[in-house]
């Protein structure tokens, strides 16, 4: 079989949004969240073939088929697993890579984890050398900032020293060989010498939510360039596919939301005043990628960005991907030049909780930004930001929320609510809710404990492993849900925790990949995952027991003797655990 490497994949399908894919095909229109049409593959008057931009996955309720854009292809070009992934190359401009075998795919992968093990070492190395007289300086530099042992342990943070090999050496001694090392992103290599990459930097461990460090940040304790510096990426680091500071915020109950700031010394300094929700993306604008993966937590976030002129068009940014991918944001405003480190560290927590209160929403960030523009002391001030504020709240659907910034905006320039509105030319809002009631079900529509749990999987697979304890592929009746769960499980050994549709390409046959697409598209989010998965898990055991029992229970008519007594006793057993479990 073919494979791509995992990392290639992300990005093909990041680049080929399925609604822009599909929309050459059939004509899409938005209703309830989703994207919906006629169906290409069979014939139909009423549209039941339904396009999810956030899940990147299609299903059609008419003829039960649905995928990832790479099997939309599939289908609608008749074309093999391979030709669709170069069809969507070409379409976005992406060179396509050498394809892998099995042999060399295991190869990738054991490079993998050799290279987090390598960072497991640096990272204990770090943290003892900044607790070593060596790390004094940069003791004396967090303590400075206000970053004490508890938070040095929380983030377990170290010093890179002074010198040119100290991890190379400490490398080469635990038995690495030198093409694995130079692969790492530890070290740096000239004229085929190796020395080490951060020198004289206090190191912040990348870990992912799977507790593997993975890649590091370094920030200079003075005026050196660059101010930070990165891991380049490897085998087992992506920088746009993680977030510094999640591996921590995963494991915070009743999370409220989370804040996304720029760098490392900013989410460790809100931790120190005890502002723990926070995240940054890893010496990159924020990613699609990245707000997929933070959905996974949380569905309400803030945006914390330096603010200076980068830091805002960093925003703009940021907040137009979280609104895409269905987030509710809002944007903390700090002021000019100020970033939460200095802020927090100034005005302290209870100053931060303030700004916090007063943040923007992202269309009164975005007409706030685009004032600041204007003098609106002028007529022609007034003027201009009116029309400017008339393009922002033309793209507003809801008229309720619309006239809510018409009104702001009328007050703000002395224009009449009705000329605003003119200006912005009047939209009627759609209100159909086709399909609302016909395709919103919920999770017991299901039909069983095994789909709803998939549903819930495939949708949260952060918490699989906890969840599915006693959990076996013969706990799933059908085939294709058995293929679904062997994926997802195959995907998280594998070290990442796929999206939908990620996930889909790990799925051979249509009718597995037609199931996952179902059961996604049938999902409707519930406040507390964990503990939905194990209700699910213990409904599946429970009802595995039931059938055991009742197979045995049909063998006794045959059975006589020794072998009769040893499924009454097998009975009494299941019996038994069946009332532990509140069963019988």
């Amino acid at each position: 079989m073919v494979h791509f490497s995992d990392n290639w994949l992300s990005e093909l399908y990041s680049k080929n949004d399925i609604v822009d894919v599909v929309s050459s095909y059939t004509t899409l229109n938005e209703r309830g969240g989703r994207y919906w049409g006629l169906c290409p593959f069979h014939n139909e008057k009423t549209p039941s073939f339904s396009v999810s931009r956030d899940k990147q996955l299609y299903y059609c309720f008419g003829c039960k088929t649905g995928g990832n854009v790479t099997n939309f292809i599939m289908k609608t070009e008749n074309m093999t697993f391979p030709e669709a992934v170069e069809f969507l190359a070409k379409r976005v401009h992406m060179e396509m890579p050498k394809e892998t075998n099995s042999r060399q795919y295991q190869q990738v992968k054991e490079k993998r984890e050799q290279i987090k093990k390598m960072h497991k070492i640096a990272a204990r190395y770090y943290y003892d050398t900044l607790h070593s007289d060596a790390g004094k300086a940069a003791r004396a530099y967090l303590k400075k900032r206000g970053i004490e042992a508890p938070i040095i342990k929380r983030f377990g943070l170290g010093y890179a020293p002074d010198g040119w090999s100290g991890v190379t050496d400490l490398l080469k001694k635990e038995g690495f060989s030198q093409s694995l090392i130079k692969e790492s992103g530890l070290v740096s290599v000239k004229n085929n010498n190796m020395f080490d990459t951060f020198r004289d930097r206090v190191m912040f461990p990348i870990i992912n939510t799977f507790g593997d460090v993975i890649a590091f940040g370094g920030r200079v304790m003075g005026d050196g360039t660059p101010k930070y510096l990165n891991t380049r990426e490897t085998p087992a680091f992506n920088k746009r596919r993680n977030l510094y500071g999640l591996d921590l915020v995963r494991k915070m109950r009743d999370l409220k939301g989370v804040i996304i700031v720029e760098g490392y010394m900013d989410v460790v300094s809100l931790a120190a005043h005890g502002v723990r929700a926070a995240v940054a993306s890893l010496g990159t604008a924020f990613t699609k990628e990245q707000a997929i993966l933070l959905k996974r937590y949380t569905q309400d976030v803030f945006i914390s960005y330096d603010g200076d002129e980068a830091g805002r068009t960093a925003t703009m940014k940021a907040l137009g991907i979280l609104e895409t991918e269905g987030f509710n944001v809002r944007v903390i405003a700090l002021g000019k030049g100020v970033d939460p480190d200095d802020f927090i560290r100034e005005h302290g927590t209870a100053g931060f909780a303030a700004k916090v209160k007063q943040a923007y929403t992202g269309i009164g960030y975005r007409l706030a930004a685009k004032r600041a523009e204007f003098n609106i002391e002028t007529e022609d001030g007034k003027e201009g930001y009116a029309i400017a504020a008339a393009k922002i709240l033309a793209k507003v659907d809801s008229p309720i929320r619309r006239e809510r910034y018409v009104e702001r905006v009328a007050a703000e320039t002395g224009f009449s609510e009705k000329a605003v509105m003119e200006q912005i030319g009047r939209r009627s809002a759609d209100a159909n809710s086709f399909g609302s009631k016909r395709y919103n079900r919920t999770h017991e529509a299901a039909g069983s404990a095994e789909s709803a749990f998939l549903a819930a999987a495939m949708a949260h697979p952060q918490y699989i492993v906890d969840a599915a304890a006693g959990i076996t592929i013969d706990d799933f009746s059908s085939p294709p849900q058995k293929n679904i769960f062997s994926a997802l499980l195959g995907c998280i050994k594998r070290g990442i925790q796929p999206t939908y549709a990620e996930l889909l390409s790990e799925l051979g046959a249509e009718s597995d990949r037609s199931e996952a697409a179902r059961l996604s598209a049938e999902y409707i989010a519930v406040n507390n995952p964990m503990a939905y998965l194990r209700d699910c898990a213990q409904k599946m055991r429970r009802a595995r027991l039931e059938r055991e029992k009742h197979a045995l229970m049909d063998s006794l008519g045959a059975a006589s003797g020794n072998e009769r007594g040893k499924l009454l006793a097998r009975i009494s057993e299941l019996d038994k655990e069946l009332r532990e479990m509140g069963v019988g």
